[in-house]
């Protein structure tokens, strides 16, 4: 018999705009477990959307929160966490996490993402920047992912693909 590695909690990372959010809010729908959402958590707490804490207290106070965030999240169990797109780059996320990466195509997401939506993202207000930033943290990405989504197809299919392989893999 082969050995399955049991995780706490699945913790989904990608670019802003991969649809981290959307995909973590069915997921946990459908595998009846608690959905938490780093950047909403860090927003309630701070009284202040993200692009306001980025504007007025900087891009390193905002990481810090978001470290602290997820440090106190990975200490319950059974959930399925949503990163901030920039989480990785900044983070160690604990090893008991089954990772995610919710991997799409810059152009895809680019073409997903509402000029409103765009406009409450600091980083994606240079497109040029954005792209950079994307190519940047790919590879990271790619390193701490369990597991890969093919986020370039319809959602509803890589939602369902994702929560085959939890399931199949037993992992909450």
């Amino acid at each position: 018999m082969g050995f399955t590695a049991v995780y706490d909690n699945v913790v989904l990372i990608g670019f802003m705009g991969s649809g981290k959010t959307s995909v973590g809010k069915t997921l946990a729908r459908q595998l009846f477990k608690e959905f938490a959402d780093v950047d909403t958590i860090i927003e309630a707490e701070q009284n202040a959307s993200v692009s306001e804490i980025f504007k007025t207290k900087g891009e390193a106070h905002f990481r810090a929160l978001e470290q602290k965030c997820i440090n106190e999240l990975t200490q319950k169990k059974g959930q399925i966490i949503a990163t901030g797109g920039g989480l990785p780059i900044y983070s160690a996320i604990a090893d008991k996490s089954l990772i995610v990466h919710i991997d799409a195509d810059f152009d895809v997401i680019m073409g997903r993402i509402s000029d409103k939506e765009r406009s409450k993202r600091p980083l994606l207000q240079d497109e040029e920047r954005a792209r950079t930033l994307f190519d940047e943290r790919l590879d990271t990405y790619k390193e701490l992912a369990v597991f890969r989504a093919d986020a370039n197809q319809s959602v509803s299919t890589f939602i369902h693909f994702i929560r085959d392989f939890i399931l199949d893999q037993r992992v909450l």
